[in-house]
């Protein structure tokens, strides 16, 4: 089965590893490909908006073109009768910019964008969303996030993980105004691209291929060490989603006590990020099938605080709370955490992905270790049966019912 596997992942990947005219080409002629909305600024008063190289402008209710030129940099803002940038969009209060040309690009206070934006007028402050192709969004978050050298069979593992988890956003949140927002994904628009080539080269390579199981696109992820065991995603970031089980961990496991740490914090500091007067004890809520930490519970005496570890490892710092595998004890003032390996424990185990890559074993090998009973499909574009038209939306003036349920949605 496995070397099924990677003969149609090599198939896959010759099939879309083409020259970038050819891809775009085939783009053109297939329609709009997978994109992804990320949330730029959230209900801020206005942004400096350029526009380079030729765009056009939409009324998002009715989908008529407002206006278009070439070039443009002007304050935008709202008010109270719609939009401005440079000129009036009176009554609008929905905009959508489109690039008209392939070159062009847009700067939101500084920061350059690919794809459209979109602008969204809420009780007299603005919205700014980027749609933009998922490619193009792996480009320029991955970067960021992948900074060792690892080799190329884990960076197209990595890849075609990271696009599974955009792919089941984007989904999953089909009938919402963004998937995402820009600080959750270390999303700066377009300027990391190219800034690590290797990584660049695997996302072309695993052109639109992602994973699925329960034929669907899943949230997935990467963890440094797991210290031996992988945790299913939904138990530890308790999710409502079926995602695949986590597993043995061989190569981790043989080095699980390598990767032990300790960490010691005093109990007064620890009690003001839990904002509670002191710590009197410490729960931790454990995955047992795993034995990952995926809370804790901090108690004053007369208080508790239930804190999820991914906002716990934040608070204490990701170099200091190292993973999720751990003990905690309390002994005077001073709380010491033990534990093995490094990050979340859920999904891919990079640790152990590069052993495997050094004995040969390619990325649908990889995946179906970690991943287990998923496929590997590709995947241009998102289902029709979740496509949602934005067009149908009545215009929060026009309508106060409708105005209540976008505002509702773009708070959440």
């Amino acid at each position: 089965m496995k070397k099924w596997n990677t003969l149609i992942f090599l198939l896959l990947t010759s099939i879309a590893f083409q020259t970038t005219h050819a891809l775009e080409e085939s783009d053109q002629n297939l329609g709009k490909p997978a994109t992804v909305k990320v949330l730029l600024a959230k209900d801020t008063n206005g942004v400096l908006f350029e526009a380079r190289g030729p765009y056009a402008v939409y009324n998002v209710e009715n989908n008529k073109r407002q206006s278009a030129g070439k070039s443009k940099r002007f304050y935008m803002h709202p008010h109270k009768e719609g939009i401005q940038w440079g000129e009036n969009f009176l009554g609008i209060f929905q905009l959508q910019i489109v690039p008209t040309s392939g070159d062009t690009t847009f700067l939101v206070d500084g920061v350059q964008y690919r794809g459209a934006i979109e602008v969204y007028h809420i009780d007299n402050k603005l919205n700014i969303i980027n749609e933009v192709d998922v490619e193009s969004f792996l480009k320029a978050t991955l970067p960021e996030r992948v900074t060792a050298s690892l080799p190329s069979s884990v960076l197209d593992s990595i890849a075609i993980i990271a696009r599974t988890d955009a792919y089941y956003h984007a989904i999953a949140n089909a009938g919402a105004f963004w998937h995402l927002k820009a600080e959750d994904c270390n999303y700066f628009g377009n300027g990391l691209i190219h800034q690590n080539i290797d990584m660049d080269r695997s996302i072309d390579n695993t052109r639109h291929l992602v994973m699925t199981y329960d034929d669907q696109p899943f949230p997935a992820t990467w963890t440094t060490h797991s210290g031996g065991k992988t945790a299913n995603y939904q138990s530890i970031f308790r999710k409502q989603v079926s995602t695949p089980p986590g597993v043995e961990a061989v190569f981790a496991g043989r080095d699980r006590k390598e990767s032990q740490w300790t960490f010691k914090i005093d109990n007064q500091e620890l009690a003001k990020i839990a904002k509670i007067n002191r710590v009197t004890g410490i729960d931790l809520f454990v995955d047992h099938t795993s034995n990952k930490v995926y809370g804790v519970r901090i108690h004053d005496g007369v208080h508790t605080e239930d804190i999820d570890f991914t906002t716990f490892q934040k608070y204490l710092g990701i170099h200091k709370l190292c993973s999720n595998d751990f003990t905690v004890s309390l002994k005077g003032n001073i709380a010491t955490f033990e534990g093995f390996g490094q990050g979340s424990g859920v999904g891919l185990c990079l640790y152990s992905a590069e052993y495997m890559a050094d004995m040969g074993e390619q990325a649908p090998q990889i995946l179906s270790t970690f991943f287990p009973h998923t496929h590997i499909e590709k995947m241009r574009a998102y289902p029709k049966s979740i496509a949602v038209d934005h067009n149908d939306l009545l215009s929060p003036i026009k309508n106060k019912k409708a105005q209540k349920k976008k505002h509702k949605v773009l708070n959440k």
